[in-house]
């Protein structure tokens, strides 16, 4: 199966210490043309940050316009050409609101992550514009190697870690949900595979910003990430009334059972144990249980390891 671009050896691009990424980015003709008004030169990493994420995210979460989308693919190909192209730091005042309006396109960013979305492989190429679906909703893509980039730049900022994962726990949730009872087993196994695959890269992503980091730097980053991700647990709403929400808030509560300690031990069983726990509330039969289970394990791993399912 295809990824967008190729993922090749994205554990490998880091980002580094020098060029002054929220300048590179401000001076950027695509940059400055995405944002309209928003983005006139303006280094100031808050203020570009909240110019992004202004000209990128709609009053509906997860809805955008075409334009919006064409604004969020030159802001990502941009700062992953930066990131590519010199050493650089991404400030956290921009990598905040970069990653929650990068959070507000999860659908995308599975698309672009996770192998086989054929659409998303077609549409990578810098010129290649948005498109919409058949219910009008705009979606866009870019290389894998670029969204990983991007996406490892944000991680040294945990908040902004969280942000991403959260989200796509959320839209794990979702995926799993919307899956209609007494379906075909495979009609199972595809949002499974997708989940896993992805949070198996962000558990790559966080070892990758852990040796970077060092022990006591991970220390701190793991605090604030957990924190983050544990703020504001609810107890589950009926799975019947709100399947998504079922099993997002029973894995949200389950990571802050395990607490901070366990928070790697928690993500990286975490597609397993959010099939579980949907499995679980759906009723699912043993078998079809195993065999979704034994696909978050192996899927999950792939994404670690930063492979593709056919291990290319």
């Amino acid at each position: 199966m295809a990824l967008a671009g190729g993922l090749g050896l994205w554990f490998a691009l880091k980002p580094g210490q020098g060029v002054d990424v929220c300048k590179e980015l401000g001076e950027d003709t695509r940059v400055r043309s995405a944002l309209g008004s928003g983005g006139t030169g303006d280094s100031d990493c808050s203020r570009l940050g909240e110019a992004v994420r202004k000209a990128t995210v709609g009053s509906e979460p997860g809805a955008h316009s075409l334009r919006q989308a064409q604004a969020m693919k030159d802001v990502l190909v941009t700062l992953a050409d930066v990131m590519g192209r010199e050493e650089g730091t991404v400030d956290a005042e921009f990598a905040l609101p970069m990653a929650q309006a990068l959070a507000d396109y999860m659908p995308d960013v599975y698309g672009v992550v996770a192998p086989g979305h054929m659409d998303y492989v077609r549409a990578f190429g810098d010129e290649k514009p948005p498109w919409t679906d058949d219910d009008g909703g705009a979606h866009v893509s870019v290389s894998s190697v670029s969204l990983l980039q991007v996406m490892r730049s944000l991680a040294d900022t945990p908040t902004a870690y969280a942000e991403l994962r959260d989200a796509a726990t959320g839209y794990a949730a979702t995926t799993f949900a919307e899956v209609p009872q007494g379906a075909a087993e495979w009609n199972f196994e595809s949002p499974v595979q997708d989940a896993a695959y992805v949070l198996g890269v962000m558990d790559g992503v966080a070892d990758d910003v852990r040796q970077d980091l060092g022990a006591g730097g991970w220390d701190a980053w793991s605090v604030d990430v957990f924190g983050r991700m544990t703020k504001g647990v609810v107890a589950p709403p009926v799975f019947e009334k709100d399947p998504a929400g079922y099993i997002g808030a029973s894995w949200r509560k389950s990571l802050r059972a395990g607490g901070q300690k366990g928070m790697v031990s928690s993500f990286e069983a975490q597609s397993g144990d959010m099939v579980r726990i949907w499995s679980k509330a759906a009723g699912l039969d043993g078998g079809v249980r195993k065999s979704l289970l034994e696909v978050a394990r192996d899927t999950s791993e792939l994404g670690r390891e930063g492979r593709a399912r056919d291990g290319s």
